[in-house]
């Protein structure tokens, strides 16, 4: 009676262990099993240009179940802002993209993503008077880190693929970075041992360039190493033919590191495709962010800004 009893406890141990050990692949099975919600589709279609350049339908099948997946999985939580479908589905996208060539990329150490009605704050900058809003940030808390994000530059960011400005995928470039343990602009966890150096004699002869003016690539590259990385991956994803044309080897780099080959997938009109707003927004109209400000006024103006 006793034997009985021992094996039966045994039994009821492994069975818990079990259920304990293969409760996320069960979470994500069920999370699958619903599918991808047509509203996101709809939003996918409107709103983000890369979806549009997957060229089968099980590439597009797989960008939505990892999206699903990052959603269902990591907490994206507004301060004084709503998160509805919209920026979720921007906020997913902001974190597939980049890691979109990978098999089976993980965020472990992200644990939660903060999205803000506006700037985070403002700073000034200790060498002029000059202020800048911050868009974005990358904060390191404990073993995790948690992704901050203006909600309008959020938007702005695929709003215009034309631009080579991306705040969502400007910071998780920088989670990416982080992944080798540090976030210093140098991304080892992707490339190949005998390509670290080149990559960064090639980074600092270009940041060079940007400080001395003699660079297209945007002027924040050149306020660190990490921005550096964060700002090309950002030209990256959103004009590869044009990077791949004006730094070949900088392209060719970033498509090791990312495992992506983007420049002839990105022969697209993305100005007929994409339609942000279900009409085109005039300068003058209500910015659809929900500030009550003009849309030259709010999510217009934020173009030009920094992320950090």
């Amino acid at each position: 009676m006793g034997y009985i009893f021992f094996i039966a406890l045994v039994a009821g141990m492994l069975l818990l262990f079990y259920r304990w050990a293969t409760r996320r692949e069960r979470y994500r099975k069920q999370i699958l099993k619903k599918g991808f919600p047509a509203e996101w589709r709809k939003i996918l279609l409107d709103r983000v240009g890369f979806y549009h350049t997957l060229k089968t339908d099980e590439e597009k099948e797989r960008f939505e179940q990892k999206l699903l997946l990052f959603v269902s999985e990591k907490r994206i939580t507004g301060i004084d802002t709503e998160v509805d479908d919209t920026t979720k589905v921007l906020v997913g996208s902001s974190a597939i993209i980049p890691i979109f060539g990978f098999k089976d990329w993980e965020y472990h150490n992200l644990g939660e993503v903060l999205v803000f009605p506006g700037s985070i704050h403002r700073y000034k900058k200790e060498d002029n008077e000059a202020v800048s809003e911050v868009l974005g940030r990358v904060n390191p808390f404990q073993n995790d880190h948690y992704v901050t994000l203006s909600k309008p530059a959020l938007e702005q960011g695929f709003n215009d693929m034309a631009d080579r400005k991306n705040v969502g995928i400007h910071e998780f470039a920088h989670m990416l970075d982080q992944a080798d343990g540090e976030i210093d602009g140098i991304p080892k966890a992707y490339l190949p041992d005998d390509l670290v150096r080149p990559w960064k004699e090639l980074m600092y002869r270009k940041i060079s360039q940007i400080e001395k003016g003699k660079s297209d690539i945007n002027d924040y590259g050149a306020t660190s190493e990490a921005e550096f990385f964060a700002v090309v991956t950002e030209y990256f994803f959103e004009k590869p033919d044009q990077l791949a044309e004006k730094h070949p080897r900088l392209y060719e780099l970033l498509t090791k590191v990312f495992q992506q080959n983007l420049k002839r997938r990105f022969r697209i009109n993305f100005r007929e495709l994409l339609n942000p707003y279900g009409k085109r927004l005039g300068r003058n109209e209500s910015c659809p962010c929900g500030s009550g400000n003009k849309y030259k006024q709010c999510c217009m103006l934020k173009q030009g800004k920094a992320a950090a």
